[in-house]
């Protein structure tokens, strides 16, 4: 089959395309995808994520050179793997505590009513969520409230787990800076 009957099965949403995407330039995909990752099973869940983004991207996309399109894809996804991978490592895995872990305390040491004290730090959470970016606060409001985890957020919003790792990290760290200016104990 040559390219142009190829992005024609695309154009028709016929998932025999993925078939033959597949048996066409599988084996150059999972070779570029274990150049970048060095790891076999890294590399097929690559191609198949970069599958997934060639299925989404033709249509409109009509590739001259299918298999530089398909290549650079591939390689585009590798790369963001590899980004991913390495922040994870760049993490430590004590900074991935769930929030609830970090024991927010009242500052004043008298008081007695525990759920004044929660509803009080409810609305300050509340507030240092309305001030930070929407994606942000999708992803800490899908892992705390919503208790999905990293990868059920990656999926839903469409990106890396890493990126949800970092943002979580950085959401933690900003709300307990947050919640130590307004008073109250971390």
């Amino acid at each position: 089959m040559n390219d142009k009957e190829l992005i024609m099965l695309f154009d028709r949403r016929d998932e025999a395309a993925i078939t033959e995407l597949e048996r066409k330039y599988g084996n150059y995909c999972r070779a570029v995808a274990f150049d970048v990752l060095k790891n076999e099973a890294d590399a097929a869940e690559c191609v198949n994520d970069a599958f997934l983004k060639i299925w989404n991207s033709i249509p409109p996309a009509a590739p001259e050179k299918m298999s530089a399109y398909v290549g650079s894809i591939v390689r585009n996804q590798a790369l963001d793997s590899y980004r991913a991978q390495r922040r994870l490592k760049d993490i430590p895995p004590e900074e991935t505590v769930p929030l609830d872990s970090l024991g927010t305390e009242p500052a004043v040491e008298d008081r007695t009513n525990e759920s004044e004290n929660a509803e009080e730090i409810a609305a300050l959470i509340a507030d240092y969520l309305r001030g930070i970016d929407r994606k942000k606060r999708l992803i800490f409001v899908a892992r705390y409230y919503r208790e999905l985890s990293v990868s059920e957020i990656a999926a839903e919003l469409n990106v890396a787990e890493g990126t949800v790792m970092s943002s979580l990290h950085r959401t933690r760290k900003g709300l307990e800076s947050f919640l130590k200016k307004k008073g109250a104990s971390v």
